[in-house]
């Protein structure tokens, strides 16, 4: 089937999640016709899709059992949506589930794409062998499941589930078009002499600012270096809910607000000298943050920021690899405060020097359009 013949439905738990917009904008360069159905919630719009768009009305943020009865109510707007295309593509695995459940007996293929996975879903005990056991017979009902990580795929899904659905692994990376444009432009650069000798160090704590103890971390370095350290902060507030009220206390701490991505990722990038991409301290249960890679991280390797990282992530590996950035082992505020201190100017230099020599795949699009637009060729050849 000639992919401008096929239409895609595109489901979403949110309106204006950058990675679900990345993602139609990839289907529609791929010559597939998008729409999308999406509910709303109270959340952070970075990117809206570029597609036409039916809400399924509202649910509440981060409550799980509350959104049940929303949910429930959209299944005959969302098998109205899926009668209409051939192919669906999910965002998440609730709304995959939704997708089975509204389109059962039209015998739409079904593609399940996995951002991150939930603690429920590695919890140990009865419960977490549960929801696995269900969780295995759910993406087995999918026709493909998309991952932003291979450990989710090879680890979780493979390893833990033996699941036999076919998987590709699309990362959080930038697109082409963008990066092309970006580097014919040139990355701004505001920040005039050396950090650490000329004038402060500055570190940006960038997207979803859901960390309080990396808070607590950044804060405790501002007050430990008033004068060499300057934090900026920018994104969507999760955690704690007050930080733009603790940050007015500090002088050399500033919060942007919120910011659309990818048009104002250049201006945040090219005024920082290192980014903040370290979680807490990671526990034996923490598999999501030893599996998944943040936006954050393929955005600093394009803009040549380097990066501060967690060991035992996934992103620390490449940042050990290619010595692009810190990496942090301590877990406690004042030993991470101490090992930021010890950051010197040759250091920054170093870090910066080898984030120009990556190679472009590492942040970049390069063939993963194409396998995509293939395995949903082959979907839609399958079924019509």
């Amino acid at each position: 089937m000639n992919p401008d013949r096929i239409r895609i439905l595109s489901v979403l738990p949110i309106l204006g999640h950058p990675r679900d917009s990345k993602r139609i904008t990839m289907l529609i360069q791929a010559g597939f016709n998008v729409e999308a159905v999406a509910f709303e919630r109270d959340y952070h719009s970075g990117r809206m899709p570029d597609c036409p768009v039916e809400s399924l009305g509202t649910i509440a943020h981060g409550r799980y059992l509350k959104r049940i009865p929303g949910m429930i109510a959209a299944l005959p707007a969302m098998r109205r949506a899926i009668k209409r295309n051939h192919v669906v593509y999910a965002s998440g695995a609730d709304m995959a589930f939704m997708a089975l459940a509204a389109g059962l007996g039209l015998g739409k293929p079904v593609v399940v794409e996995i951002g991150d996975i939930r603690e429920v879903q590695v919890a140990s005990g009865l419960k977490g062998w549960l929801v696995r056991v269900v969780d295995r017979r759910f993406v087995n009902s999918c026709s493909l499941l998309v991952a932003t990580t291979p450990a989710f795929v090879d680890v979780y899904y493979r390893q833990w589930l033996k699941a036999r659905v076919p998987a590709i692994v699309i990362e959080n990376k930038l697109e082409s078009d963008f990066v092309e444009e970006i580097s014919a432009k040139g990355i701004p650069d505001p920040l005039k002499g050396k950090p650490l000798i000329d004038r402060p160090l500055r570190i940006g704590y960038l997207g979803g600012l859901r960390c309080e103890w990396s808070w607590r971390v950044l804060e405790a370095f501002a007050m430990a270096k008033p004068q060499d350290v300057e934090i900026v902060l920018a994104g969507y507030v999760m955690n704690p809910l007050d930080l733009p009220q603790q940050v007015e206390k500090y002088n050399n701490i500033r919060y942007l607000g919120q910011y659309r991505s990818p048009q104002d990722l250049p201006a945040l990038y090219g005024g920082m000298d290192l980014v903040w991409g370290c979680y807490q301290p990671i526990g034996p249960n923490d598999w999501n943050l030893r599996w998944a890679r943040p936006n954050r991280f393929y955005e600093s390797c394009f803009f040549k920021t380097p990066i501060v990282s967690r060991a035992g992530s996934c992103d620390s590996v490449e940042v050990a690899r290619n010595n692009i950035g810190l990496i942090i082992e301590e877990e406690d505020v004042e030993s991470v405060v101490e090992k930021l201190c010890s950051i010197t100017p040759d250091d920054l230099e170093i870090w910066k020097r080898n984030m120009a020599t990556l190679p472009r795949q590492i942040y970049m699009y390069t063939t993963e359009e194409h396998e995509l637009k293939t395995r949903i060729e082959d979907l839609a050849g399958k079924h019509f």
